[in-house]
């Protein structure tokens, strides 16, 4: 692995032999960072650089935080940190009205070209360019305005649980914007090799699992436009199904009264179209008030299991613990990798962190 500094225009302006640990953590449902602990005879260098390049990976790190400092006994230390580069995204936003309906993967696509990559009133994100359309089928209703872009692309991505990511191409320069999703490598499919994490199968060294329903919600009343009982109102059913029963309704109310009765060249849309946008905001804001539930695990790389070959971030995976009784299919959302004295100590996060329930508490709070 060679660690490289690059300036803003990606020219190499020196690489880092030496350091005292890395930290690089691509992530499926929110940016993905890094962290870079070094000799502080580095400093110089990373303050010059804008991103951080590993050679054997795709992701670009960006750095935004460099810090030196020195102790009064003359203990010094450096580091570099920042978030990969889907965080360019984050600088945009969606500053007009969009009604997109089809294919998810579609609108995702078509938002980034129009406010990103080819911007009327902007300077384009340099060396962003689209990659190869991976042929996702999900389809979806939305209008969308005011919307930080990448903020907007991981909401939407997380309700048909797919994603986005931009790579870097080191030899031609070039940012690549794709959309995808993992794989399933659960064990009752037969596409993909299966990928398995279990205590009976030795490749887990420890386990932390945490279900908290506190701020869960499965049933949404919808908002939209009039007045009293002329005002249009739709309802989402997001109940699951427990033992051929479904669940008790959790509900919120969502005020939608932002979204139009007309398209962004100011034609009305039927009333099936409008009741289909709401629909997809319930779905939206649902996901605000997720069910946690969270298997951390450190994963034993010499195991049965090669990481990267026989599972990824985002792939779908059966997490099988018999010592309390947890089976379960949950998706891949982090991978810590961390690299410190020659050693490399992988971590896997399957589903939805208790972090983002904080988020959404703050989230909930401006609504």
């Amino acid at each position: 692995m060679r660690v490289l500094v690059l300036d803003e225009k990606f020219q190499t302006l020196g690489s880092i032999s030496l350091f005292a640990s890395l930290i690089w953590v691509p992530r499926y449902t929110k940016l993905g960072y890094f962290e870079l602990h070094t000799a502080t005879s580095y400093f110089p260098l990373l303050k010059q650089g804008t991103y951080i390049y590993r050679n054997d990976r795709e992701n670009l790190g960006m750095i935004d935080d460099v810090q030196y400092a020195q102790t009064d006994t003359g203990s010094k230390t450096c580091y570099a940190k920042g978030n990969f580069a889907e965080a360019l995204l984050a600088d945009r936003v969606i500053s007009k009205t969009l009604n997109l309906t089809g294919k998810i993967e579609d609108a995702m696509r078509s938002t980034v070209t129009q406010f990103a990559i080819n911007p009327a009133n902007n300077e384009p994100v340099e060396n962003l360019i689209l990659g190869e359309s991976a042929g996702l089928e999900y389809q979806f209703d939305a209008q969308v305005t005011g919307k930080n872009l990448s903020e907007w692309l991981y909401d939407v991505g997380n309700t048909v649980e797919i994603s986005h990511r931009v790579l870097f191409d080191y030899l031609n320069d070039t940012l690549k914007f794709e959309v995808w999703q993992g794989k399933d490598r659960t064990d009752n499919q037969e596409e993909n090799s299966w990928a398995i994490f279990s205590n009976a199968f030795c490749n887990i060294k420890s386990v932390q699992y945490e279900k908290n329903t506190s701020s869960y919600k499965n049933y949404a009343h919808v908002a939209g436009e009039g007045e009293g009982s002329n005002r249009t109102v739709i309802e989402v059913d997001a109940r699951k199904i427990l033992n051929g029963k479904k669940e008790k309704r959790r509900e919120i109310w969502v005020d939608a009264r932002d979204l139009q009765r007309q398209d962004s060249n100011g034609n009305a849309i039927s009333d099936t179209a409008y009741r289909a946008l709401l629909r997809n905001r319930g779905v939206e804001k649902l996901q605000e008030y997720p069910m946690i539930e969270t298997v951390n695990s450190d994963i034993d790389a010499n195991a049965n299991l090669i990481y990267r070959k026989d599972f990824d971030v985002g792939d779908l995976c059966t997490y099988i613990n018999t010592e309390i009784g947890v089976e379960t299919e949950k998706r891949i959302t982090e991978i810590m990798e961390v690299y410190e004295g020659g050693a490399e100590t992988i971590s896997v996060t399957f589903g939805t962190d208790e972090i983002e329930t904080v988020e959404q508490l703050i989230k909930r709070e401006v609504n």
